[in-house]
């Protein structure tokens, strides 16, 4: 689940002990979008993830340097994802091999991307447009092969932000990758992809799902209908909406994603969580 002040990530984390689930918290390079430094969120959510008692893993999400990734490092981060898959072939292998190089040099997980995800904005497009940027198996197997990632994020049909038309996954390309790649899978994008299709991504080798656009509506919903009913309401009262926003959303998604009450079957301690293990929460 991604997050981006610290009303956020206590949201999530407070729904992740109400529903006994696992949880990974991912910050994205850009931090709190000018407010903090990523490294200020990550050290304090860090400090927030060592105090709450289910497993809590905190990834650098979208990394597009080494430079972000060894500074989320140094602040808390458990796993890292370089994003390189914007760039040719061989230079996304290579950045997202160092990244991994680097990653497990401090001893935590580093996830890439293959394939790319863009925005559900353009979503409208063919679907032979669409097609064109999605996840290869023969060129996962490789990538994952020649970067040693810990987990891949595959292209499949998901969509980042809000669709502007019906998202459409493609189930038999996943099995396809599920059967050639040793790693969990990721999908980004997740965020009203349908619940349907969500759960039954998990159950063909999805083992993580970012959701982040779901819980901002919320969040921002709640703030506007408290606004229209209390036009002077204090900010306090707007930040607990917003947190509440999260809070609904990121319990219903570890419902969808089978997370649930596995909290004491995934790997690792509270706040030293790892991302690569299937038993680990399905959904960031």
């Amino acid at each position: 689940f991604d997050v981006n002040n610290l009303e956020t990530a206590a949201a999530v984390l407070e729904a992740a002990v109400e529903k006994q689930s696992p949880v990974i918290i991912a910050i994205p390079e850009f931090g709190a979008r000018g407010v903090v430094s990523m490294e200020t969120l990550f050290s304090h959510v860090a400090r927030l993830a060592e105090q709450t008692p289910v497993p809590v893993a905190l990834i650098l999400d979208h990394g597009r340097s080494l430079e972000a990734v060894v500074k989320a490092i140094r602040a808390g981060a458990t796993a890292v994802m370089l994003d390189a898959s914007t760039k040719p072939f061989e230079e996304n292998v290579a950045m997202t091999r160092q990244a991994a190089e680097i990653a497990h040099w401090a001893g935590v997980t580093a996830e890439g991307e293959i394939g790319h995800v863009g925005q559900g904005a353009q979503y409208a497009t063919t679907v032979e447009d669409r097609r064109k940027l999605f996840t290869q198996p023969d060129q996962a197997a490789e990538f994952v092969e020649r970067t040693c990632v810990d987990a891949l994020a595959v292209a499949i049909g998901t969509a980042h932000g809000h669709y502007s038309g019906t998202p459409v996954l493609d189930f038999e390309l996943l099995e396809q990758l599920r059967d050639r790649i040793p790693t969990p899978m990721v999908l980004h994008g997740g965020s009203s992809s349908g619940d349907a299709n969500l759960a039954r991504a998990c159950k063909l080798g999805v083992a993580k799902v970012n959701i982040y656009t779901d819980m901002a509506t919320a969040a921002r919903d709640r703030v506007k209908a408290t606004l229209a009913a209390e036009p002077n309401a204090q900010l306090g009262r707007l930040l607990m909406e917003v947190k509440l926003g999260f809070k609904e959303v990121s319990a219903h998604y570890m419902d969808v994603f089978g997370s649930t009450g596995r909290a004491g079957k995934a790997s690792g301690k509270k706040g030293v969580a790892t991302e690569g293990d299937d038993d680990f929460e399905r959904g960031a």
